[in-house]
């Protein structure tokens, strides 16, 4: 049992609103994903004990909460870190998908968590407060242990400062680890496969 512990840090795509175009990450791939990021979290827990490992996350509708929500259920605790007050994060970067229950499972997430694990850094909404948000989830996992990202990207640019491309480049420069990337795309294929 590996003794060093081990920061799982996770980012990743928004479940998309109606209509966005091209699609990013449907509703509809929300089981596929459940299933392949508790696939990757088991890779690099399997060793560990409950202990030993935290994991980071911001709390956004689609992989986040999945993230959170998959790591508790193993017995990790998680530590959730938003750029602004829930409310408006909720406004922002959780409510208007269709389905899921995003708003009520992000409110058990918040609520159930300690104090001392849930951050809201108080900015004001913009673009920026996304990158500072997520400056400061890899500045604590560096600080718990050795840091692994987990991130659910196509692998293209993003939407602006703060996205998953940002993360995922700001991760390997602050942790020299490759990041482990699920792409929705072959999450799609698998999902078609499944249903086709």
């Amino acid at each position: 049992m590996s003794a060093e512990p081990l920061s799982l840090v996770f980012t990743g795509h928004m479940v998309d609103v109606p209509g966005r175009s091209p699609p990013r990450f449907p509703p509809e791939l929300e089981d596929a994903a459940r299933i392949e990021i508790a696939r990757r979290i088991a890779h690099y827990t399997e060793d560990r004990s409950k202990s030993g490992v935290k994991a980071f996350a911001s709390l956004a509708r689609g992989g986040d909460i999945l993230f959170h929500e998959i790591c508790r259920s193993l017995g990790f605790d998680t530590v959730i870190v938003l750029p602004f007050s829930p409310d408006l994060f909720l406004k922002t970067s959780v409510e208007g998908a269709e389905g899921g229950d995003w708003p009520q499972r992000f409110r058990k997430l918040w609520d159930d968590t300690p104090p001392a694990r849930r951050y809201d850094l108080g900015l004001p909404q913009s673009d920026e407060a996304y990158s500072i948000c997520n400056e400061r989830i890899l500045e604590l996992a560096r600080q718990q242990g050795t840091m692994q990202l987990i991130a659910l990207w196509n692998g293209r640019a993003g939407d602006g400062p703060g996205g998953a491309p940002d993360f995922v480049e700001r991760a390997k420069e602050s942790s020299g680890r490759e990041t482990d990337i699920i792409d929705p795309n072959d999450l799609f294929l698998r999902h078609e496969g499944r249903h086709g």
